[in-house]
């Protein structure tokens, strides 16, 4: 919600007062009617539309949990007209009038079709309904029944108008390659190890908070003097490798094949590749003329088509990932398969397509969904593949582990023993771990709570896990899959990777604060605004600290009324993850005394340490797997999510449970889904 959302303090009267809760004895009859009977009017429509959102907003984020854990008979179904009027005893006094606070109106929302065609209003008050700034405190509430019906009614009110405009193609794919992508494609293309995106300025996340996103992916008058000396770089490299040049040169000239021959041919295979698809004609024309001026300067056989190969790869056709627009606008058209190829190629390998995928899209096989669907499981599946590239930028991106290491690292006065190649375990931990659970068609809600974890010899030193309790192995600097025994069952899963607790803490301390918010972002889609510049700091003082644990500082600290109203729901589920120090690693007391990871919510719910906090999420599953599948999706989609890409999501999210949340229907969801396989111009 914008800012005109909140409730403004230049109108007067007393926030207690009947007239002003109810607004008149007139509207409590008339709403009685309505509930009674169904009966809508249209004026309290005008008024009643925003806290339609609010409390839309409010399933989202409490909805599914009083859904599994209600017991008790449900009530009976609420109609968009009795919603409606429910609705608006708490919001109509600000924005009941044409001009309400801060220029928002109920009228705006008012009708039907506003559930499915005004998301961007759904989806700022949405966010200030998740930051506590909506609804205002001195709303009146809405009583607990009447709320349960408003909700469950949402819930299926607002996915059906989702779903019913069907899931629409977004538009064309154009964006350079990330440097990441970069690196791999050159490896890939040339054979090599050599590393040609080091060189590269960093990308910054967009879209969905990856750095893969078109929006952000950019291209400077540095990217183009880097591009050049990287070419150079890695074609040498490539020269001066035997094997590389025996596959980039393997056609010759020879009594039956002319240099000009030999060298077309090598090009166009090498041009092939790195355009992901077949070159043109005229293309190829233009860059053996490029091997004819090399040759014309005195350049021998090779030396020249490293040369003409330079320019491939400063060509637009190799730095971009592009497909062609559709001849019509607002007309869905299937990509190509080798558009289908590449997107897919760089969505679960962050690199080009391998051989065998690009004979499928060679052959025209891509098209076809069976063919799309085997394809996409070999590449999760396949062993020696480049999964894990890909798995590491979306793991780190999306956690926030990839700083770990790097942006971020132990404080290395108070953990003097901590070494690079401790920070680089923990960091790739759950990357490994996504990694298996996708080749195993692993349950996605194994991220939340399972038995099992990746270990070596490193990490179970720092997480001081004894040997004798896991399966006799020999464990070396490889991570390696093991299943843990109940004593250490809070190591399972994200929660016990040593680097999301650490990204989530301060250097030299634990946080519930950072880590509370690092839950409700990461794992349920809540972003909470910053805190205000004024808020007191907390007392970091050694004295204090020796007789405090920090949970009692925090307590202290959150009865400022300016804080409570943020903290009391971040605070109980960062207090539920105060055994893991700022390093991860377990512990039963704090230097101030011993660790309470008991914690209650606003709405009462109780968490109980680790565990609680596993049971709590999986309670709000739903609610978890819809904001992985929006991660997930926007991460293939390379962009940004729409509102038309909701449908998308919803069909996913829907589809999840029949298949016991296995992983790999996740990821099927997606590639077999419309704004996946199609592209669709817009005016």
């Amino acid at each position: 919600m914008n800012a005109g959302l909140t409730r403004s303090s230049r109108r007067g009267g007393d926030p207690t007062s009947p007239t002003r809760k109810r607004g008149g004895e007139d509207f409590g009859i008339e709403l009685h009617a309505v509930l009674r009977r169904g009966v809508y009017s249209p004026s309290l429509a005008r008024r009643a539309s925003v806290c339609l959102w609010l409390i839309a907003a409010a399933l989202l984020l409490t909805g599914d949990v009083a859904a599994e854990t209600n017991t008790s008979t449900p009530p009976a179904a609420l109609d968009f007209c009795a919603a409606m009027a429910a609705l608006e005893q708490g919001c109509a006094d600000c924005h009941g009038e044409e001009d309400g606070d801060g220029g928002f109106s109920l009228a705006k929302v008012a009708n039907e079709d506003s559930l499915h065609l005004d998301h961007a209003t759904w989806l700022r008050v949405r966010q200030r309904l998740a930051d506590h700034s909506m609804p205002p405190s001195d709303a009146e509430p809405i009583e607990i029944e009447l709320r349960l019906r408003l909700l469950e009614w949402l819930r299926v009110a607002m996915r059906e108008a989702i779903q019913k405009q069907g899931e629409i193609a977004g538009p064309p794919m154009f964006r350079r390659l990330a440097a990441h992508e970069y690196a791999n494609t050159i490896r890939d293309l040339l054979g090599t190890h050599f590393n040609a995106g080091s060189g590269l300025p960093q990308d910054v996340a967009g879209g969905e908070g990856f750095n893969n996103a078109a929006e952000t992916l950019i291209i400077s008058p540095i990217h183009a003097e880097k591009y050049v000396e990287a070419a150079t770089e890695a074609l040498n490299y490539a020269a001066r490798d035997s094997r590389a040049r025996d596959r980039l040169f393997a056609d010759r000239p020879s009594e039956a094949l002319t240099e000009v021959d030999a060298a077309r041919a090598n090009l166009k295979r090498f041009a092939d590749r790195a355009f992901r698809r077949p070159i043109e004609s005229d293309e190829l024309d233009a860059y053996a003329m490029l091997y004819a001026d090399a040759r014309a300067d005195g350049l021998e056989f090779e030396p020249a088509i490293f040369y003409a190969m330079r320019g491939v790869l400063v060509s637009p056709q190799f730095l971009f990932l592009s497909e062609l627009a559709p001849a019509e606008l607002n007309v869905a058209q299937p990509l190509t398969d080798h558009e289908l190829a590449t997107r897919l190629s760089y969505f679960l390998w962050a690199t080009m397509p391998d051989d065998e995928l690009r004979a499928a899209a060679d052959a025209g096989k891509l098209s076809d969904p069976d063919e799309l669907k085997r394809q996409t499981v070999r590449m999760l599946t396949e062993k020696g593949t480049h999964l894990n590239d890909s798995m590491v930028q979306f793991v780190g991106q999306w956690l926030g582990t990839a700083d770990w290491g790097n942006s971020k690292i132990a404080d290395a006065e108070v953990h003097k023993w901590v070494q690079d190649h401790h920070m680089s375990a923990m960091r790739n931990q759950p990357v490994y771990f996504v990694e298996s659970m996708l080749q195993q068609n692993g349950s996605l809600l194994d991220l939340i709570d399972c038995n099992w974890t990746f270990l070596n010899e490193e990490l179970l030193r720092v997480y001081k896990i004894d040997r004798k309790d896991i399966e006799a192995r020999r464990f070396a600097q490889h991570l390696v899959r093991v299943e843990l025994p109940d004593k250490y069952r809070y190591r399972c899963g994200i929660l016990g990777s040593g680097a999301t607790m650490a990204v989530s803490a301060y250097a030299r301390r634990s946080s519930p604060v950072l880590r509370g918010a690092w839950i409700l972002d990461k794992f349920l889609g809540i972003e909470l605004p910053p805190p205000p510049p004024d808020v007191p700091k907390l007392d970091e003082s050694k004295e204090v600290a020796a007789v405090k644990t920090l949970r009692e500082r925090l307590e202290q600290h959150r009865a400022d009324a300016t804080c409570a109203s943020c903290h009391d729901r971040i605070d109980p589920i960062g207090f539920a993850l105060e055994n893991f120090d700022e390093l991860g690693r377990w512990r039963d007391r704090d230097d101030g005394g011993e660790i309470d990871p008991v914690a209650v919510m606003a709405d009462g719910t109780k968490i109980e340490g680790v565990n609680g906090l596993k049971t709590f999420l999986l309670d709000n599953k739903e609610q978890f797997t819809r904001h992985l599948t929006e991660k997930m999706l926007g991460y293939a989609l390379a962009r940004g999510l729409q509102p038309n890409d909701l449908c998308t999501v919803e069909n996913i999210v829907e589809r999840l449970p029949a298949s016991e949340y296995k992983s790999q229907e996740l990821v099927l969801g997606i590639v077999l889904s419309e704004p996946f396989r199609n592209k669709r111009v817009s005016e």
